[in-house]
């Protein structure tokens, strides 16, 4: 979903090059699961949180990044994966995500068109 090479770098070829036409900043050649619930109910397609540049957050932010296990990371990388963002940072990184969002939101201006509502 683009978090993880948004925080290490562009997956290079073939990521993204059947469905987006070029890299798309994912560790797959297409779309997700999320992407199908996403286009489901009309909506488009979800910013990881973590590229931010450019990203338009109206519709929310996808907090997931390749490879993260639900355990917190330890010294041992066989036992928590190869992604230093496991399921309890990424929960942080969404409340602070929302507090933050909606500070700025309430700003009022182009922020109500590029965060999203409570």
């Amino acid at each position: 979903t683009g978090g993880l090479s948004a925080a290490f770098g562009q997956a290079g070829p073939p990521h993204g090059a059947s469905f987006f036409g070029s890299p798309a900043g994912r560790y797959c050649d297409g779309r997700l699961v999320i992407d199908f619930i996403a286009e489901s109910l009309g909506l488009p397609y979800l910013s990881a949180f973590l590229d931010s540049v450019g990203s338009n957050f109206s519709h929310g932010a996808n907090f997931a990044t390749a490879g993260s296990p639900i355990r917190a990371i330890n010294s041992t990388l066989r036992q928590s994966g190869f992604s230093p963002f496991s399921l309890d940072v990424q929960v942080v990184q969404f409340f602070n995500f929302h507090d933050r969002s909606q500070t700025v939101r309430s700003r009022g201006g182009i922020y109500t068109t590029i965060l999203p509502e409570a």
